[in-house]
């Protein structure tokens, strides 16, 4: 258990320049188009530049409650992927600290 956790923390923080890089990229589209931080939202993000990804999100729609897609669909992608960066980087530190402190370090 404490190698699985120890592996999810260190994933929740190796992630988090990929997080800042959407956020940039976030930023860029909002300064370069007509979009604003709030009509910028996640469906939004994904359907015009990461087209890839609608397929993904169709077989979500089939799998899972569609109000909760919808929700976290239509949050605002800068704000949803800084409030995510910040929290999953925190939690890796937070796991390692625990980890650390729990055998004796």
């Amino acid at each position: 258990m404490i190698n699985f956790l120890k592996g999810f923390a260190y994933l929740c923080i190796w992630t988090t320049p990929l997080q800042i890089a959407l956020i940039l990229w976030g930023i860029w589209i909002v300064l370069t188009s007509n979009y604003s931080v709030i009509s910028l939202t996640n469906f939004e993000f994904f359907k015009n530049y990461l087209t890839f990804f609608m397929a993904v999100i169709e077989w979500l729609y089939s799998w899972f409650w569609n109000p909760a897609i919808d929700f976290a669909l239509l949050i605002p992608m800068v704000m949803h992927q800084t409030i995510k960066a910040i929290t999953s980087t925190w939690l890796g530190f937070y796991i390692l600290k625990k980890l650390d402190e729990s055998q004796g370090h």
